[in-house]
Parts: structure tokens; C-alpha cells; sequence
């Protein structure tokens, strides 16, 4: 199977953080209008982003209490979706408001992010990435950056470890000349792969921060979201990076971060410039890549360090069959250790 878009799965919508009170964001979200509103009581909801009278879109409009006002012609919409109120309508002019549908879309909200059910039914059953050890916290710091290159390409440049010294090559990051020869253990996860806990490397002086002996665990889960945990004690730092499809050759890469440590507050600007450059960089080589991709050249995968993206193509494959045939999704991945240099 060759899908681009995944069903019947939880995509990152956005950050809580992004969403007031009264206010609505339109987000496209594998090719699909979908506008995200917030009621003046805070309840969050998603609808497609059309009104069904002209196809304007919603989130042109604004909300009115616990509903959604189209701009055009003031058509109101409850958070389900149904058909509120017609102003232009007299009283002797019997529309069945009740045959009039924006169709909705399932959300749930939970550790300051806001997730999107793409599928049949309401997804209650399929789990959502979760970022340990922060519980419901908000994120300290979030940046998101768009990249030219379908899912596909985002989500194997998310996880791959070879590309670090290179991209990632600055002062406060690892250097081509201080490569190392890796060694990480892996298992499947319920909806992915993950990285055993292990030692942070002795070439990446970043991890120093959090102080004592830093242990770091990272997981990958479909639809294309990737955690690192990072632990010295009581100290924790955690990174969520989650790639969402926005059209078919365009992805949303939003970064959130977390951490305990009281004093790193202070320095969530110098951090957030960080985390900036850090995304600028991957931007940088996903704009070069686009330009490669456009010539449909043959691509391949070689060796450990493309095991991850061999994998990744393996889970979403058997995740688009399954869906397809009605089928439970069972991983077909099995423990495994890679080496690679980085």
C-alpha cells in the first residue's frame, strides 16, 4: 500500500495554547478544511470548515456563547454540528433545521494539546500518544514550522539519526568530527517502536542541563509523533515533535517541550531560540530535498540507520491495511538492536 493519509487514527490538532476562549483557528489536516473553535464556557470542538449554505468558512465567522456564527449570513451552529438558527427565516417558513449538518469532527484535549479523530466512529478505542511524567502541564515552550515535503518524508527525517551531525551541526550540538558508534535497543509499542532507556551520549553536552547522570527513552507512534524523555533524578525534560499532514506535499511539524526544573523558566526565551534554529535547520534540508523530489528520482533505504524508516513504512502499511479490511491492527515489528554513527 502506497496511502499518503492514514484513517481511524489521532492526528495533533494544536496546542491548547492556541485556542481562547471565543475563538476559532482553521487547520487543514490531510486535505481535509476543519475549523477548531472554543466556547465562551471553554469547551473545544471541530467541525469541517465550510458552512453548508454557501461553503463559506466557518472560521471566518465567530462564536456566540456555546455556538458558531457563519459571517455570511449569520447561519449559528452548535459544537455537533447541527443547524442552531436561520435569522433570515420568518416564522411561517418551516425549514427543518434539524436536516441541516456541518459535519463534526472528534477531539480530545488532553496535556495542553488538542488531538483530531480522522476516521469512522469516534475513536475511543485507539489510544493516544501520551508525554510521561508531565501529567497535565502545559507545554513551557511551542513552535511550529511547515515543511514542503508530504508525511512520508517529514516523519523518516524525524527519526532519523544519521542526518544530526550534518543538519544539526552547531555549538551547542553535536559536530560531524565528533561522530560515535551507537548502540540502542528496540521493542514495538502499541502503536509504534520504542528506544530502551539508556545513558544520555557523552557528545551531546545539551543533555548536561538537567545535571546528574541524564537517562533518555524515546518513542515513535503512528500517525508521525515522536517523544524523548530525558531523567536525572527529579529532574525531567520531555520533547514531543509531531508531524501532521497537510496536504500532499506539505506537513505541519509543531515541537513541545516540558520540563521540572523551576530555574530553566527563566530561560525559555534563550530555549525557545534554541528550539527555533534547531527546526529551522530540518526546514532548510526538507526545502533542498523538495527540490530533489520533484524530478520522481529513485529513492532508497540502506543499513541500521534506515532500519527506523524501514519500520515506520512497515507499521503504516499493516495500520492502512488493517483499517482497510476492518481488522485489528496488530505491529509486526519484533525487538531488535541497531548500530549506527552519529
Amino acid at each position: 500500500m502506497d496511502e499518503i493519509f492514514l484513517k481511524n487514527i489521532w492526528y495533533f490538532g494544536l496546542p491548547s495554547g492556541a485556542l481562547k476562549s471565543g475563538q476559532v483557528v482553521h487547520r487543514q489536516i490531510s486535505g481535509k478544511p476543519l475549523v477548531f473553535g472554543r466556547t465562551q464556557s471553554g469547551q473545544p470542538f471541530a467541525l469541517q470548515d465550510n458552512c453548508p449554505h454557501r461553503g463559506i468558512p466557518l472560521s471566518d465567522g465567530r462564536i456566540l456563547g456555546e455556538e458558531i456564527e457563519c459571517c455570511y449570513h449569520g447561519w449559528r451552529f452548535s459544537i455537533d454540528g447541527a443547524c442552531a438558527e436561520i435569522p433570515a427565516l420568518v416564522q411561517s417558513d418551516r425549514v427543518d433545521l434539524s436536516k441541516i449538518q456541518v459535519p463534526p469532527y472528534s477531539i480530545k484535549e488532553q496535556q495542553g494539546i488538542i488531538w483530531v479523530w480522522l476516521g469512522d466512529g469516534d475513536g475511543s478505542e485507539t489510544p493516544i500518544p501520551e508525554v510521561p511524567d508531565v501529567g497535565q502541564m502545559q507545554p513551557k515552550i511551542v513552535h511550529e514550522l511547515e515543511f514542503p515535503v508530504n508525511i512520508d518524508h517529514a516523519v523518516v527525517g524525524l527519526i532519523d539519526p544519521a542526518h544530526t551531525p550534518h543538519i544539526h551541526e552547531s555549538w551547542f550540538w553535536r559536530r560531524p568530527d565528533h561522530r560515535q558508534d551507537k548502540e540502542k535497543s528496540f521493542k514495538p509499542s502499541e502503536l509504534g517502536f520504542e528506544m530502551s532507556a539508556h545513558r544520555a551520549s557523552n557528545n551531546s553536552s545539551i543533555y548536561k542541563l538537567i545535571g546528574g547522570e541524564p537517562e533518555v527513552q524515546i518513542s515513535f507512534a503512528l500517525p508521525g509523533v515522536r517523544i524523548e524523555s530525558i531523567r536525572a533524578g527529579r529532574n525531567f525534560y520531555c520533547g514531543m515533535t509531531a508531524c501532521t499532514p497537510i496536504s500532499e506535499n506539505t506537513t505541519n511539524t509543531s515541537h513541545l517541550m516540558w520540563w521540572s526544573m523551576g530555574w530553566a523558566d527563566i530561560l525559555k526565551p534563550v530555549v525557545k531560540g534554541f528550539a527555533k534554529v534547531f527546526l529551522k535547520q530540518d526546514q532548510s534540508a526538507f526545502i533542498r530535498q523538495s527540490k530533489g523530489l520533484a524530478w520522481d528520482p529513485p529513492l532508497r533505504l540502506s543499513g541500521q540507520p534506515d532500519q527506523q524508516a524501514k519500520w515506520y513504512y512497515q507499521i503504516k502499511n499493516e495500520w492502512a491495511r488493517s483499517v482497510s479490511q476492518g481488522q485489528a491492527f496488530r505491529n509486526p515489528l519484533k525487538e531488535a538492536t541497531l548500530r549506527w554513527r552519529t
